[in-house]
């Protein structure tokens, strides 16, 4: 019963610490909240800064910090951290500069939710990375597209690893 106890207590004490703490805020929030953004936020549009993979995985699927710059109509642009998996964000290379249409909370601009990317990407396949004879060979932009699709699970480690020694090979 005491075990129970404390274990109830610190589970109120987490979901108090994610409503409160500006960080987990964000990434503890209820479903509906993102479903409520989607559909009443402010549209605006961001511009990723910086990505810091975590330790922290959700379905065997990584959690990322984002660094976002946010531009709302009519304001100054402004910065927000943000974490995701990016899964339903219809993006499939996810870096740096990569510009993202998102919505925001009108209540607090720290909170938003990420729609897609500005511009639509086309989905990549393995044979993207395979040099053709139109367009010459880049083998870091290779491995950095190589390693992109593997953390955003669009690769296998296997097809990773053989795509790797085949691009290493050509070097």
């Amino acid at each position: 019963m005491t075990l129970f106890l404390i274990g109830c207590v610190l589970l109120l004490g987490f979901g108090v610490a994610a409503f409160v703490h500006p960080k987990w805020g964000r990434f503890f929030s209820l479903p509906w909240t993102t479903h409520h953004l989607r559909q009443h936020g402010i549209p605006a549009e961001a511009t990723i800064l910086q990505l810091e993979r975590t330790l922290m995985q959700i379905n065997r699927r990584h959690v990322y910090d984002i660094l976002l710059d946010v531009k709302l109509p009519g304001r100054p642009a402004y910065q927000v951290w943000h974490k995701s998996r990016m899964l339903d964000w219809n993006a499939f290379i996810v870096e740096p500069g990569l510009r993202l249409k998102v919505k925001v909370d009108p209540e607090d601009p720290q909170r938003l939710v990420v729609l897609e990317p500005v511009t639509p990407q086309r989905p990549l396949s393995i044979h993207d990375l395979h040099p053709g004879p139109d367009r010459p060979s880049d083998p870091v932009k290779a491995m950095k597209d190589l390693q992109s699709m593997m953390d955003n699970g669009l690769i296998t480690p296997d097809e990773y690893a053989r795509k790797k020694a085949e691009i290493l090979a050509r070097l």
